[in-house]
């Protein structure tokens, strides 16, 4: 299922952990973790992870499968009008 969403945009839900003090990037930080779902570009998936970006000019973020709760990408119907527009795109035309 994962390869029909490489190079769609998919809901990622996974576990984080609290964010480094920004002053002090080098003590360690202790919380609860928290699952969070975000919309990203999937880029590419292997036995150790996925790889995706939050936003085209983002750097790749790997996820690895243990924080990975789950990954929902859009259904072959979407994919499908996703293509069209891109493809219409692509040649200039603006049909919808």
């Amino acid at each position: 299922m994962l390869e029909d969403w490489v190079g769609y945009w998919v809901f990622v839900s996974y576990m984080s952990g609290p964010n480094l003090d920004n002053d002090e990037p080098t003590k360690p930080v202790r919380a609860q973790p928290e699952a969070v779902t975000a919309s990203f570009y999937l880029e590419g998936y292997g036995p150790l992870g996925i790889e995706v970006k939050r936003n085209p000019a983002d750097p790749t973020i790997f996820m690895s499968w243990g924080g990975v709760l789950y990954v929902q990408g859009p259904p072959a119907e979407v994919r499908e009008q996703i293509d069209r527009e891109t493809a219409n795109q692509s040649q200039g035309g603006n049909a919808k």
